[in-house]
């Protein structure tokens, strides 16, 4: 890579590195998903219910086979799969959830609507995953299961989850939503745990504008599952007969089609996110000062929401990460701290009515978790998945970041 000594940084009047922005489309569609969703208008067809040969039953099915679980179901949106996955595992009011801190919003109010109680902990300064030690540390006699978020795509510490989960006898559902194509030990997210929980919304990994899955082996639960999820009936069972109160979480033909025809691009994209994705770690681990998250050879494939980077201003002559972040955009190189902040300080919990607790004294006020707030404070930037999809990004970034590098005196 060669330097950039004595040109001028964009920030400051010189010519960018990436002055278009970096090269990307999203969502990536051809006649395939045209073909599907035409053939779904004229078949005058659009609901699932009660057909083996739907769209969305072949996508439940291909999904599964992809995951490398006994069933899937297609569901309205991440959400929506998350809230399900914990009622189909008895979540009863007050009981508790352990989550991560650091993750999005419905990892969290998926368990209120469930009528559980988040417990927020600690991660992993290395992965910016779900703490195992914090995990253990925050049990009680009220834990019903823990969630580990495969946050920005990286998988957590799948072996240490489930080694405490059975210890406690809990249930483990993995928020895979940002995870689709990531392997622990060869073995997809979404199958390491009792139930995995999918979004498809638009800019995920695989996409149909909106929707969900789950994923789960055993049949107890794919019958509660379903349950939950198909207005009370069981399979199979009378059209009007419904043995508990429940929603309709059916996902439409429409969004199923495009679900089906997104499933044949899924390992190409994510095999080129990650030889990229190994290729930039590489890459800055030879620059100070900036690095990927940690390497974990259990880790067999990336299949990146966020890439991110750790930023230490120390290597920077003290430049604050958001002067850094304002540096590198205006190279071209978009960087932010996505949904890094710490969910216990967002208003939804700060101002979370007691009712919704169910007699549970959780204050989230008087939450601590130093290493989430100080990776959100002053560490973390993080890049959308997009660029991934080509070396000549990787290549970019790599050259605005050195670009900065020659020229720091000038900040």
């Amino acid at each position: 890579m060669q330097g950039n000594k004595g040109s001028k940084l964009a920030i400051n009047g010189g010519t960018p590195v990436a002055p278009d922005g970096l090269k990307g489309k999203w969502p990536i569609f051809d006649e395939a998903e045209e073909k599907l969703l035409l053939e779904t208008l004229r078949s005058g067809s659009w609901c699932c219910m009660g057909r083996g040969d739907s769209m969305v039953a072949k996508a439940e099915r291909k999904f599964a086979e992809y995951i490398g679980t006994k069933h899937a179901m297609c569901v309205p949106t991440g959400t929506d799969a998350l809230t399900l996955a914990f009622n189909a595992i008895g979540i009863e009011p007050g009981d508790e959830v352990i989550v991560p801190a650091v993750t999005f919003i419905a990892s969290a109010s998926a368990v209120v609507l469930a009528t559980g109680v988040p417990v927020f902990v600690d991660v992993d300064p290395e992965t910016y995953q779900i703490l195992p030690e914090a995990i253990e540390a925050a049990i009680t006699p009220r834990t019903k299961a823990i969630e580990p978020v495969h946050y920005g795509g990286y998988p957590a510490d799948m072996d240490r989850v489930n080694e405490i989960a059975k210890k406690h006898n809990l249930y483990v559902i993995e928020d895979a939503c940002e995870a689709h194509g990531s392997e622990w030990r060869g073995k997809k997210a979404g199958s390491l745990g009792d139930m995995g929980c999918f979004s498809f919304q638009m800019g995920k990994p695989i996409t149909c504008g909106e929707g969900g899955g789950i994923t789960y082996d055993d049949d107890e639960l794919a019958l509660s599952c379903y349950t939950f999820a198909r207005l009370g009936r069981k399979p199979g069972g009378e059209k009007y007969k419904h043995y508990i109160p429940a929603g309709n979480f059916r996902m439409s033909e429409f969004p199923g089609a495009v679900l089906l025809a997104q499933l044949d691009r899924i390992e190409e994209q994510t095999e080129a996110r990650h030889q990229n994705g190994e290729y930039l770690a590489s890459e800055l681990g030879k620059m100070e000062g900036i690095s990927a998250l940690k390497r974990d050879p259990r880790i067999t494939k990336r299949g990146y929401y966020f890439y991110f980077l750790r930023y230490d201003a120390a290597g920077w002559n003290d430049v604050p990460r958001k002067r850094f972040a304002e540096v590198l955009g205006a190279e071209g190189i978009g960087a932010g701290t996505a949904h890094n902040d710490p969910l216990y300080l967002n208003p939804a919990f700060l101002n979370i009515k007691k009712s919704l607790l169910h007699g549970n004294e959780i204050d989230y006020s008087k939450v601590c978790c130093p290493e989430a707030e100080r990776i959100y404070r002053t560490e973390v930037l993080a890049m959308g998945k997009d660029f991934l999809m080509y070396r000549e990004n990787v290549d970019k970034v790599l050259e605005a970041i050195q670009k900065i590098r020659d020229n720091i005196d000038e900040l």
